[in-house]
């Protein structure tokens, strides 16, 4: 696709996703690898956490880059923007169903949501559990 259509194709993953491109070699010429980092308390983050805010359809904004609810979704999420959203969006979730207004402290600690580490955690559990 990439030669034929001039489209360029873009590969994201884990580190294991890393690692199974590296097994084959023309596929690991074809790719240059790019480390996204772990967001962090900073101004960028603030920033990500406003354009979420812009989009949700609450009574009232929610104040997700004033502290503590900026520290908790970024602890939550363990600073992947992907569960950021998941997370974001559970709580707006539950916001719209309680009746609520905009996403509280409260909110963010009662959703229903588990991080990567704890969702890997509760897998492996359960697989020790069944055997």
């Amino acid at each position: 696709m990439g030669n034929s259509l001039q489209i360029p194709l873009i590969g994201v993953g884990t580190k294991e996703a890393y690692l199974a491109i590296r097994s084959d070699p023309q596929l690991e010429n074809r790719f240059e690898p790019f480390i996204l980092p772990i967001w962090t308390n900073n101004f960028a983050y603030k920033r990500l956490l406003s354009s979420f805010v812009s989009l949700m359809p609450l009574g009232q904004e929610s104040k997700l880059t004033e502290s503590p609810l900026a520290k908790i979704i970024l602890e939550r999420s363990e600073g992947i923007v992907g569960e950021m959203a998941k997370l974001i969006k559970a709580a707006a979730i539950h916001v719209l169903y309680s009746g609520g207004l905009k996403i509280t402290e409260k909110t963010l600690n009662i959703v229903d949501f588990h991080s990567p580490n704890k969702r890997k955690q509760m897998f492996e559990d359960e697989l020790v559990d069944n055997v």
